[in-house]
């Protein structure tokens, strides 16, 4: 059985979390979610150095303010075990890419990584995160074209989701997506900047329809929407709750059972299964539970850089208007 599941899904690193979801998909996209300061990044980190492992390379495009370094992975990779002398072989496979703004991002997937997997042994793919240059152009928009360049910025985003898995059709790399909670995008939209649009919509200046295409979630709980609901093999929330505890959850999966979750802690060795957890079911009530403990957290650090990195207001269009 274990032989049939890695030839379809490369391992996590951590055991408990292979049994959850039998691992990241092969030649497919896995979408892990979540609010500021939940480990994402970290996982992701994780998962990047486990295919270091496997002598492939790793391209990791950081859209948020060089939140990945090579000096991060060192230490990580030093507090997860890895022997000394294998260190630097493994974080010299992850070739770290960043991009200022979305016209960037999209060049670097297009063109360079479609240059260098004809070069290449590539085993995974990153965008951490793709929300992140999304919000930062729908929220300079003038409001009147807002629901316009939400559409089209999100046919990017479906383009370059399209060609990472064509180029990991043939060599079983991943696709590995970070991205925000609805929470999170509704929170980066100050309430005065939702009641313009709102106000908008009643005048007929836009859809109303395009207020989820402008928070870019289509309905869902993530940025990516119903498009990454349908292509993406693994889609896994990562809820923040008090101090370094968290709750990692299977939302929807081809394979294993959804909303199936398991605690863990955010520590330097990366998430790492809490103490005595086993799989728990995400039944409503515990659903309501965090959502209101995830909540009180994230607004109890509003005033550090993780909370302004939330609500920064963006220059010109809808910030900086009054309802």
């Amino acid at each position: 059985m274990e032989e049939m599941i890695r030839r379809f899904y490369r391992t996590t690193g951590v055991p408990e979390l292979d049994e959850l979801m039998y691992g990241l998909p092969r030649a497919g996209l896995a979408l892990i979610y979540g609010s500021q300061k939940a480990g994402k990044t970290t996982f992701a980190m994780q998962a990047a150095l486990k295919v270091a492992e496997e002598g492939r390379q790793i391209l990791y495009l950081d859209t948020e303010s060089g939140g990945v370094s090579q000096l991060r992975l060192y230490n990580l990779a030093a507090a997860m075990g890895v022997k000394q002398e294998l260190i630097h072989r493994l974080i010299s496979n992850v070739l770290i890419y960043q991009a200022g703004e979305l016209s960037e991002q999209h060049k670097i997937v297009m063109d360079e990584w479609g240059g260098l997997v004809k070069k290449a042994e590539v085993g995974m793919f990153v965008i951490d995160s793709i929300a992140w240059h999304y919000h930062q152009r729908v929220m300079n928009a003038p409001t009147e074209h807002v629901g316009s360049v939400a559409r089209e910025l999100m046919g990017k985003l479906e383009l370059q989701t399209k060609t990472l898995l064509n180029y990991a059709k043939n060599s079983g790399a991943t696709v590995l997506f970070t991205s925000w909670s609805a929470s999170k995008a509704k929170k980066a939209f100050e309430q005065h900047q939702i009641r313009e649009l709102e106000k908008a919509a009643k005048k007929g200046l836009i859809d109303v329809r395009d207020l989820d295409i402008v928070l870019g979630t289509y309905g869902e709980d993530y940025i990516g929407g119903r498009f990454l609901g349908y292509i993406a093999k693994v889609i896994a929330r990562i809820w923040r709750l008090q101090g370094d505890l968290r709750f990692f959850v299977i939302e929807a999966h081809r394979e294993k059972p959804d909303n199936i979750g398991l605690y863990m802690r955010l520590t330097d060795r990366g998430l790492v299964p809490a103490q005595g957890a086993k799989p728990t079911r995400l039944e409503n009530e515990m659903r309501r539970r965090l959502v209101e403990e995830e909540a009180v957290v994230v607004a109890s650090d509003e005033d550090t850089d993780g909370g302004r990195e939330a609500r920064q207001p963006a220059r010109g269009g809808l910030a900086g208007r009054k309802g």
